[in-house]
């Protein structure tokens, strides 16, 4: 389900101090905005995500077949230009080798702005997510909406894929899995974007700060699972 800033804030009020000691080891799935692209450095929103988990006192290991920016943990799932299917296939080669306990998903711009099987991308989205938690081992997916874009036509789309995802999440909790949905698409304006799709530096940095508080809120839940085997 979606949770607004209120209640991540009220969450976060009653644990001001978040989680320590744990182990995440993240995998970043998605396109070109998980890959970093618009970001001075190349990390996108990733490295935030990693030194606001580090900073608590957490061991964080970010994983993937990608190494993109000049973070001293560039690796990831971030493929520039993927549609949801395309992302799909990736996860299913990564997943059995990286053994995330945390996959952060932000995925469908591509889709949205090429016009791509719109009607289906919820539906792909959810085949992504339980591609995610089928495997063996536990799994908390942290999925995010998608920022705005400058394309007027996708604008549209952007905005009902992002109204669809709540019932694809809230779908998957009623089952008992363990995802969570938060909303990058509030945090990022169009002139945060430097191009017309990737946000730049400072909307990275709030990205971070989104994706961190659903999983301090997926830790209180009791969804911040160990880890499966040694680290890749």
């Amino acid at each position: 389900m979606l949770f607004s800033a209120s209640f991540i804030a009220a969450a976060l009020a009653l644990n001001a101090h978040a989680f320590t000691g744990k182990v995440a080891r993240i995998m970043p799935l998605g396109a070109s905005i998980t890959n970093g692209v618009g970001s001075s450095h190349g990390n996108g929103y990733r490295d935030d995500l990693y030194n606001l988990l580090a900073n608590d006192g957490n061991t964080v290991n970010m994983v993937g077949q990608q190494k993109t920016g000049d973070f001293h943990d560039p690796d990831n799932e971030g493929w520039p230009g993927y549609i949801i299917s395309q992302v799909i296939d990736k996860c299913q080669i990564s997943m059995p080798i990286n053994r995330p306990n945390i996959v952060t998903i932000l995925v469908g711009t591509n889709d949205m702005v090429g016009n791509v099987d719109v009607a289906n991308a919820p539906a792909r989205l959810g085949t992504l997510i339980d591609d995610v938690l089928d495997w063996p081992w536990l799994t908390t997916v942290i999925v995010s909406t998608l920022p705005p874009n400058a394309n007027s036509a996708a604008n549209p789309r952007i905005d009902a894929y992002n109204a669809a995802m709540a019932g694809v999440v809230q779908q998957r909790v009623n089952a008992g899995r363990s995802v969570i949905l938060v909303d990058s698409h509030a945090t990022v304006g169009l002139a945060d974007l430097v191009d017309g799709t990737h946000p730049n530096d400072a909307a990275y940095e709030r990205m971070g700060r989104v994706f961190y508080d659903g999983i301090v809120l997926a830790e209180s839940k009791g969804w911040l699972w160990d880890v499966y085997g040694p680290a890749p």
